[in-house]
C-alpha cells in the first residue's frame, strides 16, 4: 500500500480543512500517481474536496459516522478497510488523508510519495515525520527543487526498510 501527501518542514499537511499551499505541479503529481487507482480518505478530507469524488479513481471513505452515505465505498473501521483492500493490488492503493487516516494506515504502507514544501505554513494537521525514523524509512528518490506561487518544493519517494 502507498501513502501520498504534501508536507511542510514541520510535516504539516493542512490548516482549517485546507491544503497548505496551492501548487498545480503537486496536484498534477497526485493525479499521475492515483489515476486509475484506489484512494483511501477520511470523511473530513472528502468534505474538504467540496464533497466531490475524484474522477477515474475508486474512492474509499473511512468514517466513524454510521449514517454517512456517498456514491462510493464507505467503511467504518480500520479492520473493515483492510479486509476490503485485500481485494486490491497493494501497489494500486493510495492512502490520501487526512491526519487520522494516515496515522491508522502508516503501519500498512510500504511506499510514501511525499511532496516536501520548503517553509512552514501554520498547519493544524500533521503527517508522521518519516525522517525521524531512519531505521524504518529510507528515501528511494528525490526530484529537483521546483517552485510555484512563491513556494519551493520537491517530490520524494520513501520506502519502508525491510
Amino acid at each position: 500500500m502507498n501513502a501520498i501527501a504534501a508536507v511542510d518542514e514541520s510535516w504539516g499537511i493542512g490548516r482549517s480543512g485546507k491544503l497548505l499551499a496551492s501548487l498545480p505541479g503537486d496536484l498534477k503529481y497526485f493525479k499521475e500517481k492515483t489515476l486509475g487507482k484506489t484512494i483511501v480518505i477520511g470523511r473530513e478530507t472528502f468534505d474538504s474536496m467540496s464533497g466531490k469524488l475524484l474522477p477515474e479513481r475508486e474512492t474509499v471513505i473511512l468514517t466513524r459516522n454510521a449514517d454517512f452515505k456517498q456514491n462510493c465505498t464507505v467503511i467504518h473501521t480500520l479492520n473493515e478497510a483492510l479486509e476490503y483492500l485485500k481485494t486490491k493490488r497493494s501497489e494500486d492503493v493510495y492512502v490520501a488523508g487526512g491526519e487520522n487516516v494516515y496515522r491508522q494506515f502508516i503501519p500498512y504502507c510500504d511506499v510514501f510519495f511525499i511532496t516536501k514544501l520548503y517553509g512552514t505554513f501554520g498547519a493544524d494537521r500533521f503527517f508522521t515525520n518519516l525522517d525521524a525514523y531512519p531505521g524504518e524509512f529510507a528515501v528511494k528518490q528525490a526530484s529537483g527543487v521546483k517552485e510555484e506561487n512563491g513556494v519551493k518544493y520537491r517530490f520524494f519517494e520513501y520506502v519502508r526498510r525491510k
